[in-house]
């Protein structure tokens, strides 16, 4: 599974490139925001079953009438992860415990590089408006944050099971790379506005550790859709 998300990584980076050398670039700059819904998928899924909300800003550069290329920065978290109400099997009375204290939230930031590509006669909406359905393709940067709390000690090896005494915290903290690909549709109310809806899938090559008392498994890489809405603002020459 590595490899294929490393795969998936240098196919994004060497297939997004539109060529915008090649290109007449029409040069229309244009600025947004966006609001999506942040549903992790697969093993992270496990971890955050109810994703959370994601938002950020867009940076628009329309080359041509088929091709734009996009830079975006996103803030998204999840919280009241799986692990919260997860019970451990304690070994000296074969009981399971649940963890009242335990804690579990995941802080993403992240700022993505994306080339959209409009579909045949879906360039002729950015001058007569309507509706142009496009797919795009994209990598970049993400930092996250995975941080556990408030979780009972499984090692205690006397009965009872002293439930005051803690796991000290555990964080997970890194820099990584992921790649996306999704499809959507444009609608331009005029040149200068647009109303922008999108799903997009995102592999990221990142992992948190196992918790395994727990029943939780290590999770890589990271897999999640994103489904949401930008409204952008264009300024033609």
């Amino acid at each position: 599974m590595r490899y294929a998300g490393i795969a998936l990584l240098c196919l994004a980076l060497a297939s997004g490139w539109p060529g915008a050398a090649r290109a007449q670039v029409d040069g229309t700059w244009g600025f947004g925001v966006l609001a999506d819904y942040d549903l992790p998928a697969f093993k992270l899924n496990e971890w955050f079953p109810s994703g959370g909300a994601k938002f950020g800003g867009v940076v628009v550069y329309v080359l041509n009438e088929r091709w734009s290329a996009e830079v975006e920065g996103h803030y998204a978290r999840y919280s009241g992860g799986a692990l919260e109400n997860r019970k451990f099997l304690w070994s000296v009375d074969k009981k399971e415990y649940a963890s009242p204290q335990a804690k579990s939230d995941m802080v993403w930031t992240s700022g993505v590089l994306n080339w959209v590509r409009r579909f045949k006669g879906g360039g002729a909406k950015l001058k007569e408006g309507g509706a142009a359905p496009y797919f795009v393709i994209g990598s970049g940067f993400y930092r996250y944050r995975n941080k556990v709390s408030g979780l009972i000690w499984p090692g205690q090896n006397r009965e009872p099971l002293n439930q005051s005494v803690l796991l000290a915290p555990v964080e997970d903290r890194h820099v990584t790379v992921g790649a996306g690909l999704g499809f959507g549709v444009e609608y331009f109310a005029s040149r200068t506005v647009g109303l922008d809806l999108r799903g997009q899938y995102n592999l990221i090559l990142g992992s948190v550790r196992p918790m395994e008392a727990w029943g939780m498994k290590e999770v890589f890489p990271f897999q999640k859709l994103d489904v949401g809405v930008r409204f952008k603002f264009y300024f033609p020459k």
